[in-house]
């Protein structure tokens, strides 16, 4: 049996997706061929540019968040430069066709089943490109959104069949039965459309034992996949995820959705033992030379110690640096030692937002204060902390957003993702608001129009700018806070200002003394008015005069400058940070 699987990613969003990786090995396994078309090599556009390129801006529209951009160039240790980025590796691709990439897979696999994994984010694509070429066989969606949207997923008439929930078994036994020629309509946890044009839903399979399956297969994918810089250096690795499903049921999150259409929430958090990890990890070395992982599991420290332990032996022996997700309920002295010593170097966490009733209402049930003495637990130890933030809540307002950046700066993280709310189909919130998953033409709706759905109490343009402003409200000195209030108007001058106060921050927090000019060198002495003529600005954000401002935004702005230089310009900035931030 021959299956061509279809990886809708857009253009260098670099990563090898766990679920394909392991459907291909499973399926090997058993003795069927497989292939791949993957569209995130694919250069489509004659214009491309490596150097102007920014994949992460790319990811952000299509996927949601900002702020990683942000974040990275406002932080004491900005990310370093490699000696060279994914853009060179791609500077000599030929300019292609999604159509002809497809069409030459094809005809030249001749594949027996066309396998689509999509999220709802991508679902139209691939949608596009089934389109786009001729074919002779079946096609079976699978991934998240054919999991939560199954009815939306069977509208498209070029699906007939989809998977929700876990395929690691039952595709393989759909496979079996496709190439034995018998009757297959009758896997479990798969949709058929069936020759009467009716929809055939079938209960939900046994879920998946951890322990059975085999190492994903990496090699499906292009090595450009494996690029992995960190710290100013060039890893080899991706994602790898040790477990199954999730303990939380968080209202912004499928989670809870997918446990009770798969069998209910008894079982479906499920973790492999430490010695299949590091049997994967090491086959993964050996052929691919994997010194980087991103542990893609929704909470790395929550297994016991002795889990821990064992797991930190074989990742010492392998050499291996890693990334991971924790649950700040999770986050212990020993546990985050024990992942120094095991080779941990980053850290994400779900911080979510900074007032208590909104956490409540998304059930992220934590304190604030355990919440900053947990996460400095993580700094002591070297590692590094980036969090992720969520506004645009139902009833959120704006002072609601500043609680949790006030919050994050208690933290003092150095790099915060920053997404405005999307309730995904077939979250808690999504299903509560009834929000469609399609627009009034029949298109899948963009998490670019996040901001628009109004559940939050903040007019749409506020919204955005908060999300574009929220890390320099996070490292800016407050009395200049009036400034990044002017950045968060997405017109021209509003993304000048931007500019100036990245750089700025950049000075501030490396411990460089920001170097300063007096203010009537910059603006007439006549529009200064008295007393302030000898009053000094830091020079990064002195342009900020060459824009056109009303007289209130002047004298707003130059009232923080005066407050600024009152409190910082003859401190040390770095004191300053700490106690700011403490």
């Amino acid at each position: 049996m021959r299956v061509l699987f279809v990886y809708p990613e857009h253009y260098l969003n670099i990563g090898i997706p766990g679920g394909i990786s392991m459907l291909s090995a499973n399926l090997k396994k058993h003795g069927h061929d497989t292939a791949l078309v993957d569209t995130t090599f694919m250069k489509v556009d004659p214009e491309f540019d490596s150097r102007t390129f920014d994949a992460r801006a790319m990811h952000q529209k299509l996927h949601g968040g900002l702020g990683e951009k942000e974040a990275d160039t406002a932080v004491v240790a900005p990310m370093k430069r490699t000696v060279y980025t994914i853009e060179d590796l791609v500077r000599d691709d030929p300019v292609v066709t999604y159509q002809e990439q497809f069409q030459a897979a094809i005809d030249s696999f001749k594949p027996n089943l066309i396998a689509i994994s999509s999220m709802t984010s991508t679902f139209d694509f691939v949608m596009g490109l089934l389109r786009s070429v001729d074919y002779d066989c079946p096609v079976i969606a699978g991934g998240i959104h054919p999991t939560i949207a199954a009815d939306d997923c069977m509208s498209q008439t070029e699906i007939d069949i989809a998977c929700y929930g876990e395929a690691d078994n039952t595709m393989v036994e759909l496979c079996d039965l496709m190439e034995a020629g018998k009757d297959y309509t009758n896997v479990k946890s798969m949709i058929f459309r069936m020759p009467d044009g009716s929809i055939k839903r079938n209960p939900p399979a046994p879920r998946v034992d951890n322990e059975e399956l085999p190492c994903p297969d990496w090699g499906l994918f292009d090595r450009r996949h494996l690029f992995r810089p960190f710290d100013g250096k060039i890893y080899a690795g991706s994602f790898y995820i040790q477990s199954r499903g999730c303990p939380m049921q968080c209202t912004y999150c499928v989670d809870s959705t997918v446990a009770a259409m798969t069998g209910g929430h008894a079982g479906y958090f499920r973790h492999q033992k430490p010695e299949i990890t590091i049997r994967h990890l090491t086959e993964l070395q050996e052929k691919f030379g994997v010194n980087w992982i991103k542990f893609a599991d929704d909470s790395f420290l929550l297994p016991k110690m002795s889990h821990l332990e064992e797991l930190g032996e074989g990742l010492k022996r392998l050499g291996i640096q890693f990334g991971c997700s924790v649950m700040p309920n999770t986050i212990t002295e020993d546990k985050v030692r024990l992942a120094r010593e095991m080779g941990c170097v980053a850290m994400s966490v779900g911080v979510e937002s900074g007032n208590a009733d909104i956490r409540r209402m998304v059930k992220r049930n934590y304190k604030d204060d355990i919440l900053v003495e947990r996460l400095k637990i993580v700094q002591k130890y070297g590692i590094r902390l980036s969090t992720f933030n969520i506004i645009g809540f139902p009833g959120e307002t704006r002072e609601n957003v500043f609680e949790t950046i006030n919050l994050t700066r208690r933290i003092g993280t150095s790099a915060c993702n920053v997404y405005i709310l999307f309730p995904y189909p077939g979250t808690p919130i999504q299903i509560e608001h009834k929000i469609p998953i399609r627009d009034e033409s029949g298109n899948m709706l963009p998490v670019s129009k996040a901001k628009d759905l109004g559940l939050s109490k903040m007019p749409p343009d506020e919204l955005e700018g908060l999300q574009h402003t929220f890390n320099l409200y996070l490292h800016m000195p407050k009395e200049l806070w009036p400034l990044v209030r002017l950045a968060e108007v997405s017109d021209r001058r509003g993304v000048a200002i931007r500019g100036m106060i990245q750089r700025f921050i950049v000075n501030y927090l490396s411990g460089d003394s920001p170097e300063s000019v007096p203010l009537n060198t910059v603006v007439p002495p006549a529009k200064i008015g008295q007393g302030r003529p000898t009053a000094a600005i830091p020079r990064a954000l002195s342009d900020i005069y060459r824009l056109d401002m009303t007289d209130e935004e002047f004298e707003t702005v130059t009232n923080a400058f005066a407050d600024y230089e009152g409190t910082h310009i003859t401190r040390d900035p770095t004191e300053v940070y700490r106690e700011a931030t403490a």
